[in-house]
């Protein structure tokens, strides 16, 4: 009897926080839910991040358990890592007795936090960061107990003070610290620092540059959106660069300190510092910054030009809130960029480039705010607001750019992991793939149906609704059905933001009889509310759109004046499918970098932007699989071929269509077919970035890259087009 006693009582006793700690390690995931209060998580597995890594590789530097004394008495366990911004971790467990009740970071504790004002310090040899952040918080329960914070692991809490001078209790384990609220409301003096040297990945100090991009350096409480104002000390030769308005720069002889005051309540928080340059232009009212030790003047005033028509796009949804938008040209930052909503951090060897998709997240992630706990939704609206900047901006011929800026709507086996509504940070890197990815080609399907100008009304509606609140999907198919009364769209929203997956097509029995084109239309697998386009080309080459709403399987009819010689479904390959190789018309995009480049001696400066496999020999006397970048004055074979292409070449400038450009301003490019199936490439003139072409087989582009005329095709053969 003594011995089943003994065995009962190891069984449930409490786990040791040095087993739970090598099960963190050994990312034991089985192990560790064992010891799970399952009634308390609402079917979230806690654990999976450590198997997930998070979306953007969390946990890459290990997984340690860590005990947590609660200043009311509680009993805590807190799975702990290196953080970066955008992801998950510091997992917090309250004991109780042999189980661990999970508390997720959504949490608020009855607390609001109200400002934030931090005065930060660097010392640049011993790579640390110092940190006072006076933190205005309210008490909303009305009762003065405990409270979560949380930060990075690396950033330790010397005091806490309030008012009053008095000492705050608290207590902290990694990148959780135990407190008390105050009785209503109060402004807590928080002394905390680091040392900051996670480069490439997170925050990093050192004598070259200082930044807590990428970095929680910040007390955040359940990912509240909290403004702030913002003092940073650094040397004298350097700039610091902070989110929001710069309110002051005050140089002296030992140090220069730089005061921000950011006003638009947000929840990722960037700061860098360092010996940049500054190239700064006022247009059309707002400045335009770039902050570079690397790049020449010439790339920084491009990249200024290259915002502004993207900001002045943008505020179709809302007014932007700071006086101008910047980039940072960085060393150290790794994540490619990331947004700060007055600027964007790049990292180095990225600019200049037409971003429209960082700037959009002002809208998305600044004025209406996401946890990514949840889903990755502000990253689906910024793609997807990429693409109507580029469809729709008043630069060149919108109606040939809307074809040319079309997304592929091509789906991938990642979308099967989760859905739209449920994809935060912690599922791993398949969040990141539904929200830049499907989430984005939800959106211009749904564009399709409501179309662009009562999408763009859905948004504005959205904003002003939830600015500076925590949103996510549900909210925005709120505003969507409220505005848009007529269509039933529950459906739509329930098979793509409520369900995994995406849709396969396959089409039967096609066949054309009294003015009826006829098909069987059957969804392998699950069924998708889809807005079908299906294209006539008929035999004079004239082409008729129809679209057709599809919510399941079975017989399709579509009405067309007269027999096609061609049908094309989803013509422009917009819709959320699978997508086959042979589906893909002639595209420049497709060709520049397989074929090998012939550059006219003559004209050596022309496409020098353009990257591409340039060859060491001259071109032959034939052109097929070449791209020939040149003038025909001094490469005579251009001649024919940009005939062929529609261009007419007078010295410098180049007439296609009725518009003429400057080759010394602007390029021109083209797929030029050359009978029995061979084609070659040509280009002309210079831009000071690469050019932008989109879709297009044919291409005008101004000084900066950006397209202003060309010809984009819809899809002529393979999978799902049909002959008659």
């Amino acid at each position: 009897m003594l011995i089943a006693w003994m065995i009962l009582a190891f069984q449930t006793s409490e786990p040791s926080l040095s087993s739970l700690d090598k099960l963190a390690q050994a990312r034991d995931v089985e192990g560790l839910t064992k010891f799970l209060a399952s009634s308390t998580t609402n079917g979230i597995q806690p654990f999976k991040i450590l198997k997930t890594n998070g979306a953007y590789d969390v946990g890459r530097f290990g997984w340690h358990a860590f005990e947590l004394k609660g200043v009311g008495g509680e009993q805590f366990v807190v799975f702990s890592t290196p953080l970066t911004s955008e992801d998950t971790g510091e997992l917090l467990f309250q004991r109780n007795h042999d189980k661990l009740k999970f508390i997720p970071e959504s949490e608020g504790f009855g607390v609001k936090l109200v400002r934030h004002a931090f005065d930060l310090k660097f010392d640049l040899q011993a790579k640390n960061a110092s940190i006072v952040d006076r933190l205005k918080l309210e008490n909303s329960s009305g009762q003065a107990d405990p409270f979560i914070f949380r930060m990075s692991p690396q950033y330790v809490v010397d005091s806490i003070t309030n008012t009053s001078g008095k000492l705050v209790p608290f207590q902290e384990a990694g990148g959780v610290v135990s407190s008390w609220k105050p009785v209503k409301s109060d402004t807590y003096e928080i002394h905390y620092h680091a040392k900051v040297d996670l480069p490439n990945y997170a925050g990093s100090i050192s004598l070259t540059e200082a930044t807590l991009t990428n970095d929680y350096w910040y007390p955040m409480v359940a990912r509240q959106p909290v403004p702030y104002d913002l003092t940073i000390h650094t040397p004298a030769n350097w700039i610091a660069i902070g989110q929001g308005d710069l309110v002051s720069d005050k140089p002296a002889t030992s140090e220069r300190v730089f005061q921000y005051r950011m006003d638009l309540p947000c929840v990722y928080y960037s700061v860098s510092a360092g010996p940049f340059k500054k190239y700064s232009q006022e247009i059309n009212g707002k400045w335009y910054s770039c902050w570079s030790s690397h790049l020449t003047v010439d790339q920084m005033e491009a990249q200024t030009e290259l915002y502004a028509p993207v900001i002045e796009f943008y505020e179709r949804f809302a007014p932007f809130p700071f006086g101008g938008y910047g980039a940072i040209d960085s060393d150290v930052y790794g994540g490619g960029a990331l947004e700060a909503y007055s600027f964007t951090t790049w990292g180095r060897g990225s600019l200049p480039d037409e971003d429209a998709h960082e700037p959009s997240h002002t809208w998305w992630g600044g004025i209406v705010n996401n946890s990514y706990l949840n889903s990755f939704w502000n990253e689906s609206f910024a793609v997807f607001s990429e693409g109507l900047y580029r469809r729709n901006t008043s630069i060149g011929n919108q109606k040939e750019r809307q074809l040319a800026f079309i997304r592929d709507g091509n789906g991938n086996d990642s979308y099967n992991a989760a859905s739209l509504a449920v994809s935060g940070a912690d599922i791993g890197g398949v969040a990141s793939s539904l929200g830049y990815g499907k989430g984005s080609q939800v959106l211009q399907m749904l564009e399709q149906i409501i179309g662009t100008d009562q999408m763009l009304r859905c948004m504005q509606e959205w904003i002003q609704r939830f600015q500076g609140k925590l949103s996510d999907w549900a909210d925005f198919e709120a505003v969507v059905e409220k505005l848009n009364p007529n269509k039933d769209l529950k459906p739509f929203f329930d098979d793509w933001v409520r369900k995994p997956g995406y849709a396969e097509l396959r089409v039967e029995d096609l066949a054309f009889s009294q003015g009826i084109v006829s098909m069987q239309l059957n969804f392998a697998g699950d069924s998708f509310s889809i807005p079908l386009e299906v294209m006539a080309q008929y035999a004079d080459g004239t082409r008729e759109f129809k679209m057709v709403p599809i919510a399941k399987s079975g017989l399709v009819t579509v009405p067309f004046d007269r027999k096609p010689s061609i049908i094309s479904l989803d013509p422009w390959r917009r819709l959320l499918r699978h997508i086959d190789e042979n589906e893909t018309p002639v595209e420049l995009n497709s060709l520049l970098h397989s074929y090998p480049r012939f550059t006219d001696p003559a004209h050596k400066d022309y496409l020098a932007s353009l990257e591409g496999k340039e060859s060491p020999s001259s071109a032959s006397t034939d052109p097929a699989g070449k791209f020939l970048v040149g003038h025909p004055d001094s490469m005579p074979m251009l001649r024919g071929l940009c005939e062929k292409a529609g261009f007419q070449v007078n010295g410098n400038k180049l007439t296609y269509d009725g518009t003429t450009i400057d080759l010394n301003k602007g390029c021109a490019l083209a797929v030029v077919d050359l009978g029995s199936g061979k084609q070659c490439v040509i280009g002309l003139g210079k831009t000071r970035i690469a050019p932008n072409v989109g879709r297009a087989r044919t291409a005008l582009t101004d000084s900066l890259g950006r397209f202003l005329r060309g010809r984009t095709e819809p899809k002529t053969s393979g999978n799902l087009t049909f002959k008659f």
